[in-house]
């Protein structure tokens, strides 16, 4: 039986297992940690912002491909 922790809503994924929203909890933990590192080392707003990005962006695939897979 496969279990269900994403459902799509529109173009988003809405968790409603706890697995999806501790996998959610788990993303977000890891992207705020991304920024206060990248932060710590940066010169200025932009170059923190645009080093996040690439970090965020990874983050964010794996989040959305995690979520397609198990909705």
């Amino acid at each position: 039986m496969k279990s269900i922790w994403f459902k799509k809503a529109g173009w988003m994924y809405v968790p409603v297992h706890p697995i999806g929203l501790l996998v959610t909890i788990a993303c977000l933990a890891i992207d705020v940690w991304f920024f206060i590192v990248l932060d710590r080392h940066s010169h200025s707003v932009s170059d923190a912002l645009i080093n996040f990005f690439v970090y965020f962006s990874c983050v964010a695939f794996w989040w959305k491909w995690i979520a397609g897979k198990t909705s």
